[in-house]
C-alpha cells in the first residue's frame, strides 16, 4: 500500500473537467502553513512542476480506458493509457510544469495548471531544464493533432 498526504490545495475558477485552454489559466496553490518554510528559494525559478491527485476522476475502468482514442477524438486511433497524458489512469496522478507567477506567503500563483479547484497537491518541484527537458524527442503524428487548442 502507498499513502500520500496532501501538501496543499489548488484554488482557481475551474469547477469541471475541461478539454483544454489551460495555458493562461491562473491558479493559486495554497501550501499547508507548516510547510511554508520549504518555499524558501523557490521564487528564484520561473517554472515549477506540480504533482497532484486527480481526486474527482472516476475509478479506472480497464475495459474502457486501457485503450482509448486520445482526448476522445474519434478520428484518432486508440492507443494505450501509458502512451497518452489522459486523466483516466490506473493511479490518478497529474504532473504538470507551470509558470510561477509569484509567491505570496504560503501561496504560489501559477499559470498553466490543468487541475480543478480544490485539487489536492502532492508535491511542488523547481523546473530545472537539465533534469526535466529532453531534446530530440520522437512522437507520433497524432500528438500534434491532439494538442491543438489544449494550450
Amino acid at each position: 500500500m502507498v499513502t500520500f498526504n496532501s501538501i496543499g490545495v489548488v484554488h482557481n475558477d475551474v469547477n469541471k473537467m475541461s478539454t483544454g485552454n489551460y495555458a493562461q489559466a491562473e491558479s493559486r496553490i495554497e501550501i499547508n502553513a507548516d510547510l511554508a518554510p520549504g518555499l524558501q528559494g523557490l521564487a528564484e525559478f520561473s517554472h515549477v512542476v506540480v504533482v497532484f491527485h486527480l481526486d474527482r476522476i472516476p475509478p479506472f475502468d480497464k475495459e474502457k480506458q486501457l485503450l482509448r482514442n486520445p482526448r476522445g477524438m474519434e478520428h484518432l486511433a486508440p492507443v494505450g493509457v501509458f502512451a497518452q497524458r489522459t486523466k483516466f489512469r490506473p493511479n490518478p496522478i497529474g504532473v504538470t510544469p507551470v509558470r510561477l507567477v509569484s509567491i505570496q506567503g504560503n501561496t504560489l500563483i501559477v499559470a498553466g495548471l490543468d487541475a480543478m479547484d480544490g485539487t489536492p497537491v502532492l508535491d511542488v518541484k523547481p523546473y530545472i531544464p537539465e533534469f526535466d527537458r529532453v531534446d530530440n524527442v520522437k512522437m507520433p503524428d497524432w500528438v500534434v493533432t491532439m494538442v491543438q487548442g489544449y494550450f
